[in-house]
């Protein structure tokens, strides 16, 4: 376990896997938790198989089971939503998701990066569906919820504008500590919008799934933005002359 900040926690999740954006077996996992006067919040739910971990972390700054209160989600995919059913488990929390990523993760939909004839992570109900500009109270100021779509229908980003902190899920990641872009995303454009939307917010330090935490200048979620959209560019003017 890292502590972010006070009462932000990095929860970190190393497992065997076979994952498609990995390079290896052993992938790490960065989900987070932040304590707020009704207990626990924990974002995002890890992989499924990934209880015992969670345990550990909670265990190592005196928590357990008992000390959280609700579960937020960014977003669908197997390695944020998929050991929820475990901690709905043994924790009871009050589950929050985005009202487009709810019918995936409380099996009304199959989710989407998972083929359908494929058996899927449990699944597990939605409590209460996020939109946009929702605020929770917590120890660490407040945290707001952003909709930054691209990456995953539905997928939401948490600002903590008093720290200065990002909790941005698969918006971005941060390979060997330096903040990039998303890897894979099912709707480039919509991304793109997404990276603009989180480059408006005061962040100095973003906490993501994939790489854990990178420090960074004001400026970084900018700069990535700036690239995507030239990237973009880029691929739309070389489509056109391809099609010619």
């Amino acid at each position: 376990m890292m502590n972010v900040t006070d009462g932000v926690y990095a929860f970190p999740l190393t497992l065997e896997i076979d994952h498609p954006e990995a390079e290896t077996d052993e992938v790490t996992f960065h989900p987070s938790a932040v304590e707020t006067d009704r207990g626990l919040l924990l974002i995002d739910a890890g992989y499924p198989g990934s209880i015992e971990g969670f345990e550990e972390n909670l265990a190592e700054q005196g928590f357990e089971w008992a000390d959280v209160w609700g579960v937020a989600l960014t977003h669908q995919d197997a390695d944020h939503a998929g050991g929820l059913a475990d901690i709905v488990e043994r924790a009871d929390p009050v589950v929050f998701a985005h009202r487009e990523c709810a019918p995936y993760v409380d099996g009304r939909e199959h989710p989407i990066k998972i083929d359908d004839d494929a058996e899927r992570f449990p699944a597990a109900d939605v409590d209460v569906e996020l939109v946009e500009g929702v605020r929770f109270d917590t120890l660490a100021g407040p945290i707001d919820v952003y909709h930054t779509p691209g990456h995953a229908p539905g997928h939401v980003s948490y600002h903590l504008p008093e720290e200065r902190l990002l909790i941005s899920g698969d918006a971005l990641h941060s390979p060997e500590g330096e903040l990039d872009g998303p890897r894979g995303p099912l709707d480039e454009e919509r991304a793109v919008e997404s990276i603009g939307k989180l480059a408006d917010l005061a962040v100095e330090r973003t906490l993501s799934q994939h790489g854990g935490l990178a420090e960074h200048d004001p400026d970084r979620i900018a700069e990535i933005h700036t690239e995507a959209v030239e990237n973009a560019r880029s691929s739309g003017q070389n489509g056109e002359s391809t099609a010619e």
